[in-house]
């Protein structure tokens, strides 16, 4: 199977130098782990040199496989999708160079990186960049759960939030969706994310503003195309795009939607960004049991098959590694 650990296992494995031990035991039963740069950058945040020292050698020795970034996995199902339903839109030679060495970098340079500079990522803009959004994403979740709460609706059976326009909704947003028309939530949302996106990236060279989505779709979509027209482009994400087919997408507005159930907390929106990593993993590991939750509810109604969260403790087991033999044997 492959394996997947949260930030806090692999803290204690840090904490208990007992990479080693964890890697003999995976192996012995037969499993790989597989770990997201999402995790190793929220390890980088720890504000203990030391301690964040021995968790990244920890990950760095004991990973089998280095997944790709999840930008450029959901970044990946909108480009199938245009090539699906609008092949014009494809740009006619795609800047599979560019597209490479950026795959390059969060697959290999970043990790070297992370044990060379770990400093860096702790104290330089992109852990500034980090906090500004964690502070976005916490706001708008916490005005979410009062929106969800006044329209009655409840956030355990994801498929019957659905959204129509409102007072609210900006002209932009409403071409191609009918006043009275209600669409499954996750549309409009991820209507929303990729809209403002591309426009970033189109403004970006006077605003230096981050360009992350727009850099993967963009090495095959022409953004100005598939933008031209907003009521073209939002009925692509209305009514066009299907969940199997952007299973990413949609995990990432699931674990943002379930969150607003729940406690919100500074930690929720990195772990939004772990939530997309589930089609890469069969097990995931957390000793966080609030999380835990979260991964269960969005599994529970993915388009497709994920994979299942389960629950580590170290205290009762005697050590991190004990704790996570013991998960694992009892699958």
């Amino acid at each position: 199977m492959r394996i997947m650990l949260d930030n806090n296992v692999w803290s204690y494995l840090g904490d208990e130098r007992a990479g080693k031990r964890f890697k003999a035991v995976a192996r012995s039963l037969g499993h790989r782990v597989v770990t997201a740069p999402s995790i190793l950058l929220e390890v980088l945040q720890h504000p203990l040199a030391d301690k964040r020292a021995a968790i990244v050698e920890a990950i760095t020795t004991t990973t089998d496989e280095r997944l790709r970034s999840e930008a450029d996995h959901e970044g990946a199902e909108v480009i199938a999708e245009v090539r699906r339903l609008h092949p014009e839109w494809l740009r006619s030679m795609p800047d599979t160079g560019r597209e490479a060495t950026w795959r390059t970098y969060w697959t290999k340079r970043f990790w070297r990186e992370a044990v060379e500079r770990h400093d860096y990522f702790r104290e330089a803009e992109p852990a500034r960049r980090t906090a500004r959004e964690v502070r976005f994403v916490v706001d708008n979740q916490k005005e979410q759960r009062e929106r969800y709460k006044e329209a009655g609706f409840s956030l355990r059976d994801l498929s019957r939030i659905t959204m129509a326009p409102n007072e609210e909704t900006t002209a932009g947003q409403r071409a191609g969706w009918g006043d009275d028309e209600r669409v499954a939530a996750w549309r409009p949302y991820n209507q929303e994310v990729y809209w403002r996106a591309f426009a970033t990236g189109r403004r970006s060279v006077l605003t230096h503003e981050d360009t992350t989505y727009a850099d993967w779709v963009g090495a095959r979509v022409d953004l100005a195309a598939m933008c031209a027209s907003r009521e073209v482009f939002n009925r692509f994400w209305l009514h066009e795009v299907e969940p199997e087919n952007m299973p990413r997408n949609w995990l990432r507005w699931a674990a943002d939607t379930v969150q607003a159930d729940m406690k919100i907390t500074d930690g929720n929106p990195v772990d939004v960004q772990h939530a997309a990593y589930l089609p890469d993993c069969d097990v995931f590991l957390t000793a966080d049991k609030n999380f835990l939750r979260v991964l269960d509810r969005i599994a529970d109604q993915a388009p497709i098959s994920v994979g299942r969260a389960h629950r580590v403790a170290p205290a009762a087991h005697g050590g991190i590694v004990e704790a996570i033999e013991h998960t694992l044997r009892s699958l």
